[in-house]
């Protein structure tokens, strides 16, 4: 997986998508400051520079999965394989990671990683998938309206020059690289098992009609929709932007 690193870019997928054309299968964009990253459902993504990982894997080949060209129905394969490349990368430092459905990470709490992944279409199959990945490695201060962000650093103490920045994304690199290789149904098993709030009764919102509800969460099906159950026992689905936790 080969690293191209930029000392600053408006959004490493924005540019991973300009030059996709050009680039390798699973070449990696990186960058040590970003303008205009994007986090999911259009929020920004704040970084501190030369603090943390910001990256973008360019997946054009997905033989990894066995399935060339990916069916689009299986694309939620890209989230799972990448949320978990995510808490096996922090495990170096003794973090337990979750993920935050559908692929937030979070220790506890609080918000160490996030994943944007925007595919290419044709027809009903991909043909090209950036993976954007935001990992918060020495950043120890953060903007008062992000609610509850938190680092490797300040939950280690540990401190992170460029050059470690640099050597710990050549390490996820090869821990995804790793992960794409397991059988989809590993994968999946695994990512259900390290869901936050996995069989816990919490608080939620329909973001369509702002109720508040219990419900304890299942799992996820194949195609990315959460399960939850409410009181009652009903079994209820919800897409990306139709559910919010609430912390």
């Amino acid at each position: 997986m080969g690293i191209i690193w930029h000392e600053n870019l408006t959004s490493t997928n924005d540019w991973a998508l300009q030059e996709a054309e050009r680039l390798d299968n699973l070449s990696i964009t990186a960058t040590f400051c970003q303008t205009a990253g994007r986090g999911q459902q259009g929020n920004k993504w704040s970084s501190a520079v030369g603090k943390n990982l910001l990256f973008s894997v360019l997946i054009k080949d997905f033989n990894c999965f066995g399935l060339t060209p990916l069916p689009a129905s299986r694309q939620f394969l890209l989230s799972r394989a990448a949320a978990l490349s995510v808490l096996s990368f922090l495990e170096k430092w003794g973090l337990h990671a979750c993920i935050k459905w559908p692929n937030d990470i979070y220790v506890g709490d609080k918000k160490i990683a996030g994943i944007l992944i925007e595919n290419g279409l044709q027809g009903k199959a991909l043909v090209r998938s950036i993976i954007g990945i935001g990992i918060n490695l020495g950043q120890r201060e953060f903007p008062p309206e992000l609610p509850n962000p938190t680092s490797v650093a300040l939950l280690t103490g540990v401190d992170f020059s460029r050059e470690v920045l640099q050597t710990e994304l050549q390490r996820f690199a090869k821990i995804f690289e790793d992960k794409l290789q397991e059988a989809a149904d590993a994968i999946k098993d695994d990512y259900e098992q390290r869901l936050y709030r996995k069989d816990v009764w919490s608080s939620y919102r329909e973001t369509s009609t702002g109720a508040r509800f219990e419900a304890r969460l299942l799992g996820t099906e194949d195609g990315g929709r959460v399960m939850l159950e409410v009181h009652g026992g009903s079994i209820r689905t919800f897409a990306l932007k139709e559910l919010e936790f609430l912390i």
